[in-house]
């Protein structure tokens, strides 16, 4: 079920959404003064130990106080699917990881930011991560306007990781006309979980 506080949205009206039910403990990694998400733990069960990996776009707000729409919808998918999935079966702990690190709710303006959009701590967390785990979730949609060039440096990088990690990475339902895996916001709780081929 949706949990969202209306009572406390912000000038633009954006619900806030809180992590559901199942998640009993979170974990991020912020840095505070550049606006920056390394990652978001999310721990479902903890009887189980492994972890599964989903890669996004860029943070919007979820933090380990707040969800967003995305989260809310990326962990509900999981926890919904897990015996429909192999790989969501043994799964304790979702971890929340970007293209892109930076704190931002609408995509494109990320382009007008004096930002390093190829932020390298970001890129070795990555790294470090799907080095631990094996099944990762791509879910990163299209490039944010004007970010074209970045985004394909980006998703070459993440994608020689994953390939020199070994990890089994998936997506969910259709990869876009760029080839680009469906975005996680706009998944739908019964689209089907698919392998990547890299």
């Amino acid at each position: 079920m949706l949990k969202v506080d209306r009572a406390n949205d912000n000038k633009m009206n954006k619900p806030v959404y809180k992590h559901p039910d199942f998640v009993t403990q979170t974990d991020d990694k912020r840095i505070e003064k550049e606006n920056k998400r390394l990652w978001l733990s999310l721990k479902i069960d903890s009887k189980l130990k492994e972890g599964l990996l989903v890669i996004l776009k860029n943070p919007s707000r979820a933090t380990k106080d707040i969800s967003d729409k995305t989260v809310f919808n990326v962990t509900n998918y999981i926890y919904k699917n897990r015996e429909k999935y192999r790989q969501f079966k043994n799964i304790g702990t979702i971890t929340i990881l970007n293209l892109i690190p930076f704190y931002q709710t609408y995509a494109e303006l990320l382009a007008t930011s004096n930002l390093n959009i190829v932020d390298k701590e970001n890129i070795q967390t990555i790294n470090d991560l799907t080095s631990k785990n094996e099944n990762v979730i791509i879910a990163w949609g299209d490039h944010p306007k004007g970010l074209y060039t970045e985004y394909k440096e980006l998703k070459r990088r993440i994608l020689d990781i994953l390939i020199a990690n070994k990890n089994s990475v998936f997506y969910v339902d259709k990869l876009s006309k760029n080839g680009n895996p469906k975005h996680g916001q706009v998944w739908g709780y019964s689209n089907e979980l698919k392998e990547y081929k890299i």
